[in-house]
């Protein structure tokens, strides 16, 4: 025999004796091992990823310290999470330009141009409602208890109650967005003493 023969020969009985190792083992699906240039391997309840499905990745890598990070920040309680609906929020987000993506994501966590990120910003001296002069983030808009700002929540309202009726929205609609308007400026631990 050729060193190539008994080259070929000794990996093939190498070969045979790993095959009966697994057929012993009741194990007849070899293992997907790293490949000499992956930087890591990513496996998915025990089973390596070998085609890379980036929904699955975010979901098993990036979601569970994404769901995290927001319980700690008070913005969406764990148990909540499963209640949004997020293939639609997907296809909401996907359908909006990068820029209105970005200015979205910005928006919902509260990074808006009010006093607290204005002073972040270097555009502000203080973090001051021009209003009343309490400090001033994303939730402190609505809530003013200023004259003015109560004066300017009213008119508001009523523009969006003559919007619904002239796009003639459904009652079960105009009434949620009230309630939901109503809880954003009188949150449930302080008397409603407004109804928009």
């Amino acid at each position: 025999m050729s060193s190539w023969e008994r080259r070929n020969s000794k990996v093939d009985d190498m070969a045979q004796g790993y095959a009966n190792e697994l057929i012993a083992t009741n194990d007849t699906i070899a293992t997907n091992p790293k490949f000499f240039s992956e930087p890591c391997a990513i496996y998915i309840d025990n089973k390596k990823v070998s085609c890379l499905a980036l929904e699955s990745v975010d979901e098993a890598v990036v979601l569970p310290e994404l769901m995290e990070y927001w319980a700690a920040k008070d913005r969406l309680a764990p148990e909540h999470f499963r209640l949004v609906d997020w293939p639609i929020v997907h296809r909401a987000m996907k359908s909006l330009r990068p820029a209105e993506q970005r200015f979205m994501t910005k928006h919902t966590v509260g990074m808006c141009g009010v006093g607290k990120f204005r002073k972040q910003w270097g555009l502000d001296s203080e973090n001051r409602c021009p209003l009343c002069g309490l400090e001033e983030d994303h939730l402190h808009v609505p809530r003013c208890p200023s004259d003015p700002a109560k004066t300017q929540w009213q008119l508001l309202l009523q523009e969006l109650q003559e919007w619904f009726q002239s796009t003639t929205t459904a009652t079960p609609i105009a009434q949620f967005l009230r309630a939901l308007l109503r809880t954003i400026r009188t949150p449930h631990n302080q008397p409603q003493t407004e109804t928009p």
